[in-house]
This record gives structure tokens, C-alpha cells and sequence, in this order.
């Protein structure tokens, strides 16, 4: 394997791989890792080298990084002989496993472990393993169902990676294999569509694709081949007894656990690994409906999907019976003490905002003061809120917004929790209760309570939510959070919905939105787009994939262009690349509306028009209705294409 790659971080899901010793061998492993240490090939008296391959090994901020890294300091800790990662040669792969080969006292890593190679080193692992897979170019609908079908494509590998020894044994012809020195070079193949497919490890292809294009899924993953598992690889001369300490020393990592029953081994995957690191984290959530809470013996509501969602997308073994529901409070001094927590559902705030780390939006709510009917209370002005007892959840956002607006602290009434603030409201104890309109009407229901006897009489807010995480989490797990939940919600399935519209729509439907710009600016846009089209389709299609003005209007994101061909297949969409070359015929909205077969059709009979459905906003981040502008032109390639863009229904509709 051979990368060369700047210095950030990606989306990494792979199965952990290896079995843990037994915690009864440790001590004995321990005791063997660290004998021995006088030999002249203990080791310092080595030479290491590796590659730039992130998260393995890589340089960051000048110092090199990585899993391979990390974990070789502590295992020659543990041998009483630690090599600092200054002492590791970081070259070519290439140079590398040329020393490796030919030179005494080496150590190359990390290096695939396959049946060519088994008898030219000796081995110390596994680190890890990762699968190789082939992604496709962008705006290329390649499907690949078996072998066979890889035949007519020409397939970018890195000299000498185990790679091409996995497609010749699939039948691949050799002259299909397209070699390179490094995969920057095969990125610039796919996009010159000089390549059709790109053969590497899933995690480094990923990382690679975040730096081209600031989007680790703009390749798709069309097949997976097998998996590899990385090894240290040692030099033939290097005694039997040395690579046994190292192995040792290696397994006794993976045995010795801290209170938290997390190996130490596990605990330096999961700096690198978010498969393995997201798993080590506490989730915390409140009582606070529909958003999360506890049904039937169960954490259920919207943040709580979302987050399985995010679990399945990454690879994390973890579900909701791991999320556990506390006071707000107490979830906030979880975060605020770096206890490697998460918790949701959080408004941010510029007074939260240095405190956490943060991945979202992922939903929107409105906050509210509740009344009963019965008061007839009219709230004109805020100056109005200081003559009633307010109720709210102990540090919760309502407290921030109430203070914020001139109330005073003595006029604000406590509570734990949404039940105990109902009931005080019931029982007279406060005059309003501040919380989010949905909350509180699923708090009525679910406590008995008729909603219709009480009214909204003010709105605090509207405001998006977020998952929030303690300071010591790494950002690397952070990201890859984020970039999972970015995958939720634009990733669409076989009927051509998003599990986060499924979501929402279970949970809350459809609603309407404040429009803010008019159906004329969608007419113009439509028709500015066709008559580029007409003049040089390739360039058009290529600035609206790119998101550029006037494709997508920096000033309001909602308004922005997409385009099929006759066969409703996405040629091009401003806001959402990852649509670009699925078919979407027969694929509906979340309501089950065939609405893009009904664009291509009107357009085809009518050559102008409008549809309406539903779909996600991508300001507003729930579910809305929307009407969408339609208009048949003819590109500059000779090809036929309906572009369109569409506006939100105002509430007043």
C-alpha cells in the first residue's frame, strides 16, 4: 500500500480484527515483552520505516502520527526500549519495502500480510485489518454485481500493492490494471475519466477523497474485494526470540484493561478508529419528547433513530439500550468534566459553544410558553413575561432564552423534568411553562393531559439541534460523526428516500415553512440554467456539481438547481452531489409519490411545469412540502434534459 496524503482525517469504518489474549497470560506476556532488552537487536538497535498512510502513519503539524505509530511507542515502552517516532523513517512505499527486503535490522509497517509475502518477513500483528474496495468516479452510474463485470473497465491500482495480486485473482486482465506511484495520481485519472474504478483500501480512500474534494463519500464504493490484515514486517534476520517480545508485548495491549474494561490497545484504536473510539463514549440524553425519551421500557424518539443511524453508517457496535436518559443537568456536567460523553438533544448557544465539541444540525424546534386555556393570558411584549411564575427544566436552553429577553431569575420556577413542570402547571404552582411546542404537546398526551385545554402564547424561539460532545473526545471522531449524520441525511435508498427523512416524517410529518425567495426567482434560475445547457452542457453540469453561483444561491441555500435526463437519472444536482448518477425512476418521496417520474413525464408532454411533494429542506432540516418548476431543454451534447428547482410552501398555503 502506498499513499501520499495531507494531514487530515477521515471517515473510518473497518472491523476490528485480531482475538484478545486472555487477561491470565498478560502478566506472563508482559514479563516475556520486557526480557531480553540487552540484545543487539533489541528494539532501538532496529530501523523502522513507513509510509504516509493516515490513520496509520502520517505527519501532522510536523510530527509523525498515526496507529502504527502510537502503538509501536507503547509496545517498546513495554519492552523497556521505546522508540519515539522520531526515530522512524518515513519514505516511499517503495524504498521502504525494498529495505525491508534486502536490509538487515528492519522493520517496515504497516504492511498487508498476503501468501506472496508470508515468506519474506517475519511478522508482528495484527495492527488492524481494512477491506479493499473499488469506487467508482463521480457522475459515473457504474454498477459492478460480480467479477465478471469488471472486464470492461480500466482499474487504478499503486505499484506493488497487494491490490493487483487481488484483482488478477478475480480475473481481471492485466492490461485492465492502471499503475501509478501514488493514489493522488489515480484521483486525477478518475476525474480526467482517464480510469473508470480505483482498487484500495476503503478507510485510505476515503481520508483521500475528504482532501480532493472535502467529501469522503464523493467516490462510491461499486464492490468490495477481501480484507487484509496490517502487520509489522520484519526483517529475516532478526531473531525468532526479539519478534516473539514484540508479539507479546503486542498481545498484553490488548488484555490489560482500565476500569472502563477498555483495553489499552482498544484505547489507541479508538484515537484513529471510529468504529472503535465512538464505541468507548457514555451517551446521555434527557426526557424531552419526541425528541428522545423512554417508551415502554425503551430510549426512543427522533435524536435517538438518528444516532442508530449514525451507529450502522460508521460500523459502531452500539445501539439505543446503550443510551442512558438523566437529568439535563447532570448530562451537562458529564460533558463539561471530559468523561468521553455525548449528549443530545442541544441547542447551541455562544455561551455552550467553547464548552463542546458539536456535530448537527440535525433537526429544528420551536420554543414556547404553554398556558392554560382557561387563564386567558396575552403576552404583547416580553416586558409582559415578569408578572408570571415561568416554569423550566433546570439549565435548560428555555432558561437562556427567558434571561435573555429581561426576565428576571426570581420569576423563573425549576423543575427536573417536563413531568414535573406539567404538573406544577396543573396544580397552579407556575402560570407558564417553557419548552419546545412538540415536547410539550407529546408531554399532555403521554401524562393524560388534554392538550386542547391549553394554548402557546408565546414563541421564545425556533432552533436546531445538535449531538454535543466532551472536549477530550478526539476530533477525528467528531468528524466522522458529523460526516456519517451528513450521510443520514442525504444518502437515499432503494426507494429514493433518506433514512432521515423516514425518520422525521415518523415522528413529526410534514410541515411548512416561511418562504424566502418567490417562485419567480425559481422560474428564472430554471430557465438561466437551461440556456446554459443549450450553450455547453458539460461545463453547466459540472459548476452545478460544484455548487456555484447562480446554481445554488450563496444567499439563500434552498434555492438551487437539479437536472435529469429522460430516463430520470440525476445528472446534476447543486446541493446534494451524492445524487449524481442514480436512476430514480419508480423511486418516490416519503408519502410513496413517484414525483421525479412525474417531472420527466410533465416535461416530456407539457415542456413546462409544476410538481409538488414532499421533501427535506436543506435550511429549515426537517420535512416540508414543496413545489417544484420543471423546464424540457436540449444540451449543447444533442441529449435531451428536464431541469428543475423548486421553493418550500409558505404555511399559509
Amino acid at each position: 500500500m502506498s499513499l501520499s496524503l495531507r494531514h487530515r482525517y477521515l471517515f473510518l469504518a473497518a472491523v476490528l480484527v485480531g482475538a484478545l489474549v486472555l487477561a491470565a497470560g498478560c502478566t506472563q506476556e508482559s514479563e516475556a515483552a520486557s526480557a531480553d532488552t540487552s540484545s543487539t537487536t533489541g528494539p532501538g538497535n532496529l530501523t523502522y520505516y513507513t509510509e504516509d498512510l493516515p490513520p496509520y502513519s502520517y505527519v501532522e503539524n510536523g510530527t509523525l502520527q498515526g496507529l502504527s505509530v502510537d502503538l509501536l511507542e507503547v509496545i517498546t515502552g513495554k519492552m523497556g526500549d521505546e522508540v519515539s517516532r522520531e526515530e522512524v523513517h518515513l519514505v516511499s512505499w517503495t524504498e521502504g519495502y525494498q529495505a525491508a527486503l534486502t536490509r538487515n535490522a528492519t522493520v517496515l509497517f504497516p504492511t498487508a500480510r498476503t501468501p506472496e509475502r508470508e515468506h519474506s518477513f517475519k511478522w508482528v500483528g495484527p495492527i488492524y485489518s481494512d477491506r479493499y474496495v473499488l469506487f467508482a468516479g463521480r457522475d459515473r452510474a457504474i454498477t459492478i454485481t460480480g467479477p465478471d463485470d469488471l472486464n470492461q473497465y480500466q482499474i487504478g491500482v499503486v505499484a506493488n500493492d497487494s491490490a493487483i495480486q487481488q484483482l488478477l485473482a478475480l480475473g481481471v486482465n492485466r492490461s485492465q490494471i492502471v499503475e501509478e506511484t501514488n493514489a493522488s495520481a489515480i484521483i486525477t485519472g478518475l476525474e480526467g475519466d482517464e480510469i473508470d474504478l480505483w482498487c484500495y483500501p476503503e478507510a485510505a480512500g476515503r481520508y483521500l477523497a475528504e482532501q480532493e474534494t472535502d467529501n469522503a463519500y464523493t467516490y462510491r464504493v461499486v464492490y468490495t474485494l477481501q480484507e487484509t490484515s496490517i502487520y509489522y514486517a520484519f526483517s529475516k534476520d532478526i531473531p525468532d526470540s526479539r519478534v516473539q517480545s514484540f508479539q507479546l508485548a503486542l498481545d498484553a495491549l490488548k488484555c490489560e484493561e482500565d476500569t472502563a474494561g477498555v483495553s489499552t490497545y482498544e484505547r489507541i484504536v479508538g484515537r484513529y478508529i471510529p468504529s472503535i473510539g465512538l464505541a468507548q463514549l457514555n451517551y446521555l440524553t434527557e426526557e424531552w419528547a419526541p425528541f428522545n425519551y423512554q417508551e415502554g421500557g425503551n430510549v426512543t424518539g427522533i435524536s435517538v433513530d438518528i444516532l442508530e443511524a449514525v451507529f450502522e453508517k460508521v460500523g459502531v457496535n452500539r445501539t439505543r439500550a446503550d443510551v442512558r436518559i438523566v437529568p439535563l443537568a447532570e448530562g451537562f456536567q458529564a460533558a463539561q468534566k471530559n468523561t468521553s460523553t455525548v449528549l443530545f438533544a442541544i441547542v447551541r448557544t455562544p455561551e455552550r459553544e467553547p464548552l463542546y465539541k458539536w456535530a448537527g444540525p440535525f433537526t429544528r424546534a420551536r420554543f414556547v410558553l404553554f398556558a392554560p386555556m382557561s387563564r386567558n393570558i396575552a403576552i404583547a411584549s416580553p416586558e409582559d413575561l415578569n408578572r408570571y411564575r415561568i416554569g423550566a427544566v433546570n439549565d435548560s436552553i428555555e432558561n437562556d432564552l427567558l434571561t435573555g429577553l429581561g426576565v428576571n431569575a426570581s420569576r423563573l420556577v425549576p423543575g427536573q423534568t417536563p413531568e414535573d413542570l406539567l404538573r406544577m402547571l396543573e396544580e397552579g404552582e407556575i402560570d407558564l411553562w417553557a419548552t419546545g411546542d412538540l415536547a410539550g404537546r407529546h408531554q399532555m398526551l403521554r401524562s393524560g393531559v388534554d392538550p386542547d385545554a391549553y394554548e402557546i402564547v408565546y414563541t421564545l424561539s425556533e432552533n436546531d439541534f445538535y449531538y454535543i460532545f466532551s472536549k477530550d473526545v478526539p476530533d477525528t471522531l467528531v468528524n466522522t460523526f458529523q460526516q456519517a449524520l451528513d450521510l443520514v441525511r442525504n444518502q437515499k435508498d432503494e426507494q429514493g428516500v433518506s433514512e432521515y427523512e423516514r425518520i422525521i416524517y415518523r415522528y413529526l410529518g410534514v410541515g411548512c415553512v416561511r418562504q424566502t425567495f418567490t417562485d419567480e426567482a425559481v422560474i428564472a434560475l430554471v430557465n438561466t440554467t437551461a440556456a446554459a445547457i443549450e450553450k455547453n452542457a458539460p461545463d453547466t453540469f459540472r459548476r452545478i456539481n460544484a455548487g456555484e453561483a447562480p446554481y445554488r444561491d450563496p444567499k439563500n441555500p434552498a434555492l438551487y438547481v437539479f437536472v435529469y435526463d429522460t430516463n430520470v437519472t440525476m445528472v446534476a444536482h447543486a446541493d446534494n452531489i451524492q445524487l449524481v448518477g442514480m436512476n430514480f425512476k419508480g423511486k418516490t418521496d416519503v408519502t410513496g409519490k413517484p414525483f421525479r417520474d412525474e417531472i420527466v413525464a410533465g416535461a416530456q408532454e407539457n415542456g413546462t411545469g409544476w410538481v409538488e411533494y414532499v421533501y427535506v429542506n436543506p435550511v429549515e432540516t426537517n420535512l416540508y412540502y414543496k413545489t417544484t418548476y420543471y423546464r424540457l431543454t436540449r444540451g449543447s451534447d444533442g441529449n435531451s434534459y428536464v431541469v428543475c428547482s423548486g421553493n418550500f410552501k409558505p404555511c399559509d398555503v
